[in-house]
């Protein structure tokens, strides 16, 4: 059955990323995907030079618009935010269509590398925080994962070869996941790339192969295939399994050519093995 999705996000035409992917990947899983852009961009920020526009004063228009036209929707997904007050338009979107029967997943996008973006404040900080104790899947990176818990980054990482070193980021990850679950992504251990999932007191690692470089709109992508997979009726781990996989492949195909990281991975050859159809047809 066809879901209504409400994807908040920015618009970059290059990089593969946000909603570029997020349409693409939720289409192809047989869903709606009805974008809210939090700005357009000639091109996703780490490139060197990009134009674009803000789109933060549009935000409670399409909201007050959609709620007239008593839209309604299955499941909401939000992801990177450029000011605090986008943060405030999205947490009044969720008092008009977030009910009990909206999966909510938010991708809380602020930092990698154990450092914020920098257009994160403290006030951004706080407003994601809140964010995120609505949400019902959270998919925060390492970082993200310190961030909203307070935890030191460094510290952490400094043990990322020990034995324990993936319990003890379960155990990070565990009071966030009360009520909700939780997906922290891209944790480097093992010589591996873990996905790790943790929901009712347990914990399910995920490992896929490490490619040595990182690529632009993996992330979204990543969370793109678990709301999908989600709205579909899969559980966590079925579909944190699947988005890492399609991940994996989409970058394993991308390194064996020239490539440029600021351009994202081939991941549009292989939306086909999202669809439900051809996925029970090779099953």
């Amino acid at each position: 059955m066809t879901k209504k999705a409400a994807v908040i996000n920015d618009l970059s035409s290059f990089g593969r990323c946000s909603l570029t992917a997020a349409i693409a990947v939720l289409s192809a899983m047989g869903h709606r995907p009805c974008p809210l852009p939090t700005a357009v961009l000639s091109a996703q920020t780490e490139f060197p030079v990009y134009a674009g526009e803000d789109l933060t004063a549009l935000m409670p228009r399409y909201t007050e618009a959609w709620e007239s036209n008593h839209e309604r929707f299955d499941g909401i997904c939000t992801g990177y935010f450029a000011r605090s007050e986008q943060l405030r338009h999205t947490l009044d979107f969720l008092d008009r269509f977030q009910t009990d029967g909206t999966l909510l997943l938010v991708d809380p996008v602020m930092g990698d590398n154990g450092r914020l973006y920098p257009a994160y404040d403290r006030t951004a900080c706080g407003k994601m925080q809140e964010l995120a104790r609505r949400a019902d899947v959270l998919t925060p990176n390492l970082s993200e994962l310190c961030l909203l818990t307070g935890a030191d980054y460094d510290a952490l990482t400094a043990h990322a070869d020990d034995a324990d070193y993936l319990t003890r980021v379960a155990a990070l990850a565990a009071p966030l996941s009360a009520g909700r679950g939780v997906i922290v992504t891209g944790v480097r251990t093992e010589g591996c790339i873990v996905n790790l999932t943790v929901q009712d007191g347990s914990a399910d690692a995920l490992r896929s192969r490490l490619f040595g470089e990182s690529f632009s709109g993996t992330g979204d992508i990543f969370s793109a295939v678990v709301f999908g997979a989600l709205l579909g009726g899969d559980p966590l781990t079925r579909a944190a399994e699947r988005a890492a996989r399609f991940v994996e492949l989409a970058i394993a195909d991308t390194v064996k050519e020239a490539h440029n990281p600021l351009y994202g991975v081939n991941f549009e050859k292989f939306l086909y093995t999202l669809n439900e159809v051809n996925r029970n047809a090779n099953s």
